[in-house]
């Protein structure tokens, strides 16, 4: 079973109930097709709006920032698998049949859903090719992973991208 684990961060852009709104529009149907089996919030501002949002959607509510998030969501996670994101990420469509595919033909891999565009690809791809594996938006991770604090090797990139929500 997959969880989702989403950092909320007050202090950007993705830190509104509008861009967890965002998130939560395309797990939602994950969800219901039974691929999502659950879903940890983590808010580092503690805000009220957010912890309703959370609560209507069944999804699980912690307040803590940082690194240290990653680590307290997996602790909550139901799942063996987790994907994590940040507030306002939207995966494209089919990204369910691109993690399901993943899991079956390397089932001990982590992944990635890497941003849309070019500058936050290359970002990406130049923080986990050169830089430690630290967890980040964006990956399907094996839970133990999570709660060693880091990736025992580097992720497949998929063939799916996610976006960032605009908030309005």
């Amino acid at each position: 079973m997959l969880t989702a684990v989403i950092r909320v961060d007050g202090s950007r852009v993705g830190g509104s109930v509008e861009a967890l709104a965002a998130t939560f529009s395309v797990l939602i149907p994950a969800v219901a097709d039974g691929f999502l089996g659950h879903a940890v919030v983590i808010d580092a501002a503690g805000r009220t709006d957010i912890e309703r949002l959370a609560d209507a959607t069944g999804a699980s509510y912690l307040r803590a920032g940082g690194a240290e998030g990653w680590h307290l969501g997996a602790a909550q996670a139901r799942g063996d698998w987790l994907f994590l994101l940040e507030s306002g990420d939207v995966p494209q469509p089919h990204w369910t049949q691109a993690v399901e595919r993943h899991l079956i033909v390397a089932p001990d891999a982590p992944a990635l859903i890497a941003l849309r565009g070019v500058a936050g690809s290359l970002r990406e791809r130049a923080a986990i090719s050169f830089g430690p594996r630290r967890l980040r938006p964006g990956l399907i991770v094996p839970k133990g992973h999570v709660l060693a604090g880091r990736l025992g090797s580097a992720p497949r990139r998929l063939g799916v991208r996610r976006e960032r929500a605009v908030a309005g």
